[in-house]
């Protein structure tokens, strides 16, 4: 039997029987884990990283600060949306394209090209001169965010073992809940100091001296396939879904405020039968986009259930959060939106701690029971408390569910990872980080129809003064309001968001039952 080379993590090779130096593994993890060592330049390589997948989710909520001055300097107001749908929308396209990418040519050698399409395109959206050029940029840009977003997560699966990898895992996926609080304070600084083209070209610095840092460190040692890249057909059909499933919850959402809109359930039918067809083909692909086999192992279908419900709902419902906050008990904008600090400190401190705890111990089966346990629990008492208890028992509850989430963590990817044996890490973390994402964006779009409809409808009932429109009160009309109609709109936009905590609880609740029966396994030591 023919002996693979033995190569150090740069990929030179090693004398055969010559033990690795000290400077070249660096230090150890935990005692408990002497089997393995962190690689000579990891810490380099993990900064890089790290700064990397902050850029690429700071991109989608920086904009929105800076969104009222940029449609107002272009004239078009009508198309704001289309500043944020064409970053968000291209990131979830090319997701699974990426590990694809990252499984047949490796993450290090897409690394360079995608850092440098996306700080191109940031370039390009610094300098746009319409909404038009803004919003190509944009998608562009997008496209190569995709990248930021998967490559780190791939690349570092590939280099730590499965015990391990909760440790590393967890603090670079916290930087997208710092981004979702960090991203909007960032922009309206700089919209206010140095103008809104700077939200775009900061990048640049941040980009290049992660470029830096990562300059030798990179490595060069990846199990790559040699298969074709994928079926085509299966990213076409797959990316008609996407699209077609988000607008037809928009128009259900938006129907939920008056009647059916025409062609939404059309729309509807239209979704379902290409989405079964995405199905079929991927199943019958021998190289589908997306590896839906991995729905076949009952452990991976399960804990991913359990972590796209967590994750959706508990952010799918606090973008609201701060309207809520603002109509239904007269909190200032800045306090409203600080009011998400907790949910986010808690959750990210959490994590990082539980994923500290399982690679140090290995355990990590009770975690999804109490997580989801304490979620239930959280939003029940939400939807029970909060119109009597007052605006900073929400921020509670939300802080709550927050630790319970944080309990959970990364191990979604960890255990999808482990139940499916992955050697292609880039596709099956592409698998997860699309669950997480489409699903949230129909929670989103669901909540906010719900609150949208229940708002309006109340509002209806209520002596406004002539030519106010239920559907467009600001917190500045609400305050020139007498007493007695303010109270009445307040309760209005809190018994409104009761049943959103409902639903968030009905999930926890499942979630719950689904982890009550999650298989038992023992997580490696080593990474083959």
């Amino acid at each position: 039997q023919r002996r693979e080379p033995d190569l150090d993590f740069y990929g030179h090779l090693r004398p055969r029987g010559q033990a690795p130096s000290k400077q070249a593994l660096g230090s150890s993890v935990t005692d408990l884990e002497s089997k393995f060592r962190l690689p000579a330049g990891f810490w380099r390589l993990f900064i890089a990283l790290a700064l990397l997948n902050l850029l690429g989710a700071m991109d989608i909520s920086i904009v929105a600060t800076a969104l009222p001055v940029v449609v107002g300097e272009f004239h078009q107001t009508q198309n704001m949306s289309f500043v944020i749908v064409g970053y968000s929308l291209a990131v979830a396209l090319m997701v699974p394209v990426y590990g694809k990418l990252a499984d047949k040519y490796g993450s290090s050698r897409l690394f360079g090209w995608v850092v440098a399409v996306f700080l191109g395109a940031s370039i390009a959206c610094g300098l746009a001169v319409d909404i038009l050029s803004l919003t190509l940029a944009r998608v562009l840009q997008g496209f190569a965010g995709a990248g930021l977003g998967i490559l780190p997560l791939a690349m570092l699966s590939g280099l730590l073992p499965e015990r391990v990898r909760p440790k590393y895992l967890a603090p670079l996926a916290s930087v997208w809940a710092v981004a979702a609080i960090g991203g909007p304070v960032l922009g309206g600084i700089l919209t206010d100091t140095l103008g809104w083209r700077w939200i775009f070209f900061i990048n640049v610095p941040i980009g290049i001296v992660a470029l830096i840092l990562a300059a030798g460190a990179l490595p060069k040692q990846e199990k790559l396939h040699t298969n074709r890249l994928f079926d085509v057909w299966t990213w076409v059909l797959f990316a008609a879904t996407s699209v077609l499933l988000v607008t037809t919850m928009r128009g259900f959402a938006e129907s939920i405020q008056s009647v059916l809109r025409q062609g939404t359930l059309e729309l509807a039918l239209g979704t379902a039968l290409v989405a079964g067809l995405f199905v079929w083909r991927s199943v019958k692909s021998n190289d589908p986009v997306l590896p839906l086999h991995i729905f076949g192992n009952r452990g991976a279908a399960t804990i991913l259930v359990i972590g796209t419900l967590g994750s959706t709902n508990l952010f799918g419902i606090s973008g609201f959060v701060p309207s809520a906050l603002q109509m239904g008990f007269n909190i200032p904008a800045s306090l409203a939106g600080l009011g998400l600090v907790p949910m986010v400190l808690v959750m990210v401190s959490t994590s990082i701690i539980t994923s500290r705890r399982i690679a140090k111990t290995g355990k990590w089966r009770h975690l999804p029971i109490i997580g989801t346990s304490i979620g239930t629990a959280s939003m029940t008492a939400a939807y029970l408390f909060s119109s009597s208890a007052g605006p900073w028992f929400i921020v509670l509850c939300l802080a709550i569910s927050a630790f319970g989430l944080g309990l959970i963590g990364q191990l979604p990817l960890i255990l999808v990872q482990a139940f499916t044996k992955a050697k292609v890490f880039g596709a099956v973390t592409a698998t997860v980080n699309v669950s997480r994402d489409l699903t949230g964006s129909v929670v989103s779009t669901i909540a906010g129809g719900v609150f949208g409809w229940g708002v309006v409808n109340a509002l209806t009932r209520l002596n406004l003064p002539e030519g106010w429109n239920p559907a467009a009160l600001t917190p500045l009309q609400l305050s020139h309001l007498d007493l007695t109609t303010r109270a009445a709109v307040n309760s209005a936009y809190v018994e409104s968001f009761q049943p959103i905590f409902l639903n968030s609880a009905l999930a926890y609740g499942f979630a719950l039952l689904l982890a009550l029966t999650m298989p038992k396994l023992q997580l490696k030591h080593a990474t083959h």
